[in-house]
């Protein structure tokens, strides 16, 4: 039955049926209709079981970091090293990890994200980041030829705060480095490998702005499945040594 203008009330006045079917069909059609989220964006449904295993996941690596700690303590003496000494880091797995002090301690180091990897002064805080995140990373020290090699091929600006165009500018040219690094004495690539390979009193400026290397997992393969367990116990994770650079190689 159609509706008149004034409900359960007879017009007092000719009233267009036909008029005021329009006029509701127009308000109608105003209405803001919700469209349904497409298929990969609807909410998935979690068991609880998998809440209780990221738990004990984090609980676990908890666990390990304590035990860690407990060992050597935050010293460098257990791998006669000297401080300061250029290290090469690569994060080679753990897309999402249950502990979060696990992945914030990856953000300080600009390893963020899977397949990443930084160039850092071994201090005691950095050993100390690297104890915690061990089983998600690689590392060791590069040699010269490495650091090259990521400059040359995988080397990358970051842009600057506010600048419009890509957030990552490839390095292409001595003129950018020049005009990136110039009031700090460094107007060439190979003055840039330098303060690197040395690090030199300018290390922190530079790295600032160099953004971290995206690259791939090895084009041979893992050697292993076990890619959580550290080196020593046949996995692929932990410290390498000059080792790094034979795994570079595979990378690159």
């Amino acid at each position: 039955m159609e509706k008149y203008a004034v409900p359960n009330k007879l017009p007092s006045e000719e009233i267009s049926i036909m008029a005021q079917r329009k006029a509701r069909i127009k308000r109608d059609s105003n209405k803001i209709v919700r469209k349904p989220l497409p298929e990969n964006r609807k909410t998935k449904f979690c068991k609880p079981e998998f809440f209780i295993a990221d738990y004990r996941k984090a609980e676990r690596d908890q666990m390990r970091i304590k035990r860690n700690f407990m060992k050597t303590g935050v010293s460098l003496k257990d791998k006669k090293v000297e401080h300061g000494r250029l290290i090469l880091v690569f994060r080679h797995r753990g897309k999402y990890i249950a502990n979060k002090e696990v992945m914030h301690m990856l953000a300080k180091l600009g390893l963020p994200y899977k397949r990443r990897a930084v160039l850092l002064e071994l201090t005691e805080g950095v050993d100390a980041m690297l104890k915690m995140v061990e089983p998600w990373i690689i590392w060791g020290y590069p040699n010269i030829a490495t650091v090259r090699e990521l400059i040359y091929k995988y080397g990358l600006f970051k842009s600057e705060d506010g600048a419009k165009g890509p957030k990552k500018i490839p390095i292409t040219s001595n003129k950018q480095v020049e005009d990136k690094f110039g009031h700090l004495g460094i107007i060439c690539v190979e003055d840039l490998l330098h303060e690197l390979l040395t690090v030199g009193p300018n290390f922190k400026k530079v790295t600032a702005i160099l953004h971290t290397f995206e690259l791939r997992s090895p084009a041979d393969g893992w050697k292993t499945a076990r890619k959580g367990k550290l080196r020593s116990l046949g996995g692929e994770a932990g410290f390498r040594g000059e080792e790094i650079n034979e795994f570079f190689r595979r990378l690159m």
